[in-house]
């Protein structure tokens, strides 16, 4: 009789585990997106910007057009700012790390190269109107 008890306890659980397993809700995977590459795009919309490349100081100015853009090294024996005060740009340079100078060419003119500390131009930007 002990035996048909146990028994009976035993399923009588199964049985109540069945039900609260069913009214439970269940956490479902939140469903999976499938993203289509975007269709390709070429790198550049319109012309390729040029690339002017100069060192100061030097024996010439570095020149450039409108639109190009303007890379400048510049070297000294000291630490410093170089600066291109009318383009409001300024880096610091050390003895054996240069400054460089990078901006968008992006109106005409002559802009003095200079070295804040020691008070001397070190070279001159030239940007001319493009054409």
């Amino acid at each position: 009789m002990a035996g048909r008890r146990l028994l009976l306890f035993v399923v009588l659980l199964i049985a109540i585990g069945a039900v609260a397993s069913a009214t439970v809700p269940r956490e479902e995977d939140p469903p999976v997106r499938r993203t289509t590459p975007a269709p390709a795009v070429p790198a550049q919309a319109g012309p390729v910007a040029n690339v002017v490349v100069g060192r100061m100081p030097g024996k010439r100015d570095v020149r450039a057009k409108v639109g190009d853009i303007v890379r400048v090294q510049v070297v000294h024996d000291a630490a410093d700012v170089v600066q291109v005060a009318a383009l409001g740009l300024s880096e610091p340079v050390d003895p054996g790390v240069a400054a460089e100078l990078v901006f968008d060419a992006d109106r005409a003119g002559r802009f003095a190269v200079t070295l804040r500390d020691a008070g001397r131009r070190v070279g001159t930007i030239e940007v001319k109107e493009a054409g």
